[in-house]
């Protein structure tokens, strides 16, 4: 017993000597508020071959910043640009698009939960995140997660792997994405059950993704792509490549392409590859400093 206690001691600090080693390598962040930093990565490395790249990565603390979803909203179709969304939430200090809609109704075409409230369904079984406060810290799950309504207001939810419809019927909010990548350290390969385009996962694209690391840490991630010049996107085995090199142990590919946008400090700080420039999205994930959500709730 003592052997293996041992054992399970000396492989715990191996992995939190890898992890910091990982994440030294990184260039010196930006930080935006307390427990919020902002990383850029440029390594052409991280692609296969190599290439431009251009990463930006938020690392939040979950006891000082939580999350929230914002909407968009005006006139059909619904959508809104993630800085407008954003501008719209006093006290956000940061944002990142969210999930898959519909471009011609603006709608959220997967599971969407807000405050509580299933805005949107999905028969299909996506990957999906959701979120509570709990104990002063806002804590992520993840899974692959049908939800369904079979009548009289009820709803099933129907995780595929490793959690529980209880968990997903208590976190108070949530999407899912498409493209499950890691789940609790071990990274997944096959996408079968999510019925995800053939090629998505092999071609590049801007990528919009959110994950968790091994100290708890959240991660929200953008990678800028379809600019040569720049950055030419990642493929799920590039962004798996990634999320190693950040140390992150759970992680979710969000809607990407055009609806990539990352907002930090007032302004868009990725290069969104719409010639248009940012898409106007459905729904986007807010970054709220505790301390201003307490002030704002203690005012309405």
């Amino acid at each position: 017993m003592r052997l293996r206690t041992r054992l399970a001691t000396a492989w715990l600090l191996f992995l939190a000597v890898t992890l910091s080693a990982q994440q030294a390598t990184l260039a010196p962040p930006e930080q935006l508020t307390d427990g919020a930093l902002l990383y850029r990565l440029d390594d052409p490395s991280l692609l296969s071959p190599p290439g431009p790249v251009a990463v930006q990565a938020l690392k939040l603390d979950p006891r000082k910043v939580t999350l929230e979803i914002g909407r968009g909203a005006g006139a059909e179709p619904p959508r809104t640009t993630v800085d407008v969304i954003a501008a719209r939430r006093p006290g956000a200090i940061a944002a990142v698009n969210a999930g898959f809609f519909s471009m011609e109704s603006g709608r959220p075409t997967n599971f969407l939960k807000i405050g509580g409230k299933v805005v949107s369904g999905t028969s299909r079984p996506r990957g999906a995140v959701g979120w509570s406060d709990r104990s002063g810290a806002t804590t992520l799950l993840f899974d692959r997660v049908a939800v369904s309504s079979p009548g009289k207001g009820r709803l099933e939810y129907k995780p595929l792997i490793d959690s529980s419809p209880r968990e997903w019927s208590r976190v108070q909010n949530a999407v899912s994405g498409a493209g499950l990548l890691m789940l609790d350290g071990r990274e997944l390969t096959e996408w079968t059950d999510e019925r995800i385009t053939a090629g998505f996962d092999t071609t590049r694209h801007p990528r919009t993704v959110i994950g968790r690391d091994g100290q708890g840490a959240i991660w929200l991630i953008t990678v800028d792509g379809r600019n040569p010049a720049i950055s030419l996107g990642m493929s799920f085995t590039e962004l798996q490549r990634l999320s190693q090199r950040l140390g992150l142990r759970s992680v979710l590919n969000l809607d990407g392409g055009g609806s990539t946008t990352m907002w930090a400090a007032g302004k868009i700080i990725n290069h969104p590859s719409d010639p248009t420039g940012p898409r106007p999205v459905s729904d986007a994930i807010l970054v709220i400093p505790r301390e201003r959500q307490a002030r704002t709730a203690d005012h309405q």
